[in-house]
């Protein structure tokens, strides 16, 4: 699917989003606009987004609502299409909490460990999530990933391990092979050519036998892609 719709505002987002097949309902809607607030808040303390791409003239899209809002939950109707009702969910460098907060106000019955190694990004994460009332099934780690999959009560405990922009796709195999059940997937978010990282991840898929497969949808001429991997004869 293409689009190249302006995203300049909320009503924009929204629209952009039912072309996609995700319906925002207003208390949705809410959360976003309290998540925008905090975020824009706390960016000016710590580095969550860049800040130079904040700055924007009226014509040009809102990046917190493009490539932050909107790439964390393009793909929600396909990932629906692959999991249980109430998955268990691990996201690995939630940073500013991508994608894993945006997937958590769309999904009331999704439960997720938000793993960030830096302090402060931890501590925002801790807030955010009280502020928006998430606090009952979303939680903190402020841990680097490669120590909590050796923990044994993380191990094979998910159904989805999610990344966006933390690592190339071999290291992230890596990394979330220790977590997820035998019928789990990691959802590996990507906006660039992925063929070299597929490459370079052959040898560790063969070896662990994987499959993947890849969604692409296209927003203002930015190709967005998802990188779906699991364990043989599950896709």
């Amino acid at each position: 699917m293409t689009t190249s719709q302006k995203i300049k505002d909320f009503t924009d987002f929204t629209s952009i989003c039912n072309y996609f097949g995700i319906e925002v309902n207003n208390n949705q809607l809410n959360l976003f606009k309290k998540y925008y607030e905090i975020l824009l808040d706390w960016n000016t303390k710590i580095n969550l987004i860049s800040r130079a791409s904040l700055k924007r003239t009226d014509d040009e899209n809102d990046t917190i609502l493009e490539k932050h809002f909107l790439d964390s939950i393009i793909f929600l109707p396909e990932i629906e299409g692959l999991i249980n009702e109430t998955p268990a969910v691990f996201d690995i460098g939630s940073g500013g909490g991508f994608p894993a907060i945006p997937l958590a106000i769309m999904k009331l019955n999704w439960h997720f460990i938000l793993c960030e190694s830096t302090t402060k990004k931890a501590d925002f994460l801790n807030l955010l999530i009280n502020e928006l009332n998430l606090n009952e099934r979303v939680k903190v780690i402020n841990s680097r990933v490669e120590k909590i999959n050796k923990k044994n009560e993380y191990k094979d405990k998910f159904d989805i391990v999610t990344a966006r922009a933390v690592a190339k796709l071999d290291e992230l195999i890596k990394y979330s092979l220790p977590l997820l059940k035998q019928r789990g997937y990691l959802l590996a978010f990507k906006a660039r050519e992925t063929e070299e990282e597929i490459l370079n991840a052959k040898k560790v898929m063969e070896n662990n036998k994987l499959d993947f497969k890849i969604f692409s949808k296209e927003i203002n001429g930015i190709e967005r892609k998802l990188i779906v991997l699991s364990h043989s004869g599950i896709l």
